[in-house]
């Protein structure tokens, strides 16, 4: 049983409830025995010492919306990616562009790893 769902950086989570949990000894008696309450119209559970409600309520969870963002905008740059790759097959001028392209990101990363290393006084 899942006793907790905490929201993070990417995920958000909303409503569900704490849910009914038995605790106490699994020998004592009646512990874990379940009823219909017919004043209430839900189930209820003895806990040893209580009746306790058992919620049916869930939680929903789903991705922010910078998680969609991101997932969104890399979806759209693997497609983009995978046809640049197609008409580069298709087109030596495009296969030579795309070539410098990438040799020129390359660049960019090395540079900007290099500029962070020199220290200037």
């Amino acid at each position: 049983m899942i006793k907790g769902i905490a929201a993070g950086t990417m995920i958000d989570v909303q409503g569900g409830g704490s849910g009914t949990y038995v605790y106490g000894k699994l020998d004592g008696q009646g512990i874990g025995t379940v009823l219909y309450n017919t004043k209430t119209q839900h189930l209820d559970v003895w806990d040893g010492n209580a009746w306790q409600q058992i919620t049916l309520s869930h939680p929903t969870i789903s991705l922010n919306s910078s998680a969609v963002s991101a997932i969104t905008w890399a979806m759209r740059k693997m497609e983009e990616d995978a046809q640049l790759e197609e008409l580069s097959k298709k087109h030596p001028s495009v296969q030579a562009a795309y070539e410098n392209l990438k040799r020129a990101e390359e660049q960019l990363k090395t540079t900007i790893i290099l500029s962070k290393d020199v220290r200037i006084e």
